[in-house]
């Protein structure tokens, strides 16, 4: 009987701390043991938890690299707009496309060129393809 009410109130006591702790969950990650030192050491002189110190920390990294990350796509996007708008209807490009097609239509290889019909075959062929 006792350790069916032991089981029930420590059971109380680990909804009401996940409930207090704001949905935490436990995570495994790997640290280089210089840095687990180091955490150690800090966490000893502060006396405070490594669990705080490793969220605190987590919480700064975030903090930093989520706004550079946040300033250089600001200054990707604004690059993008000044280049979208410099040619908007994209007429330089057009204009370039056609200047190249139309110097080297003369010498395109892919063109091809026409020869006579030696034989009655090749004859045939082509008024076939011709209509």
């Amino acid at each position: 009987m006792k350790g069916k009410a032991v089981a029930r109130s420590s059971r109380r006591s680990d909804s009401t701390r996940a409930k207090r702790g704001g949905g935490r969950k436990a995570t495994t990650f790997r640290l280089d043991p210089r840095l687990e030192k180091g955490l150690a050491l800090l966490g000893e002189v502060r006396r405070v938890p490594l669990n705080r110190l490793v969220n605190e920390a987590v919480g700064e990294y975030l903090d930093t690299r989520s706004a550079t990350v946040e300033a250089e796509l600001e200054e990707t996007l604004r690059r993008v707009k000044a280049y979208r708008h410099a040619d908007a209807d994209f007429e330089s490009a057009i204009s370039k496309f056609a200047d190249a097609e139309a110097e080297s239509a003369a010498q395109d290889p892919v063109e091809g060129q026409t020869t006579r019909a030696k034989g009655p075959a090749q004859r045939l062929v082509r008024e076939l393809i011709r209509g």
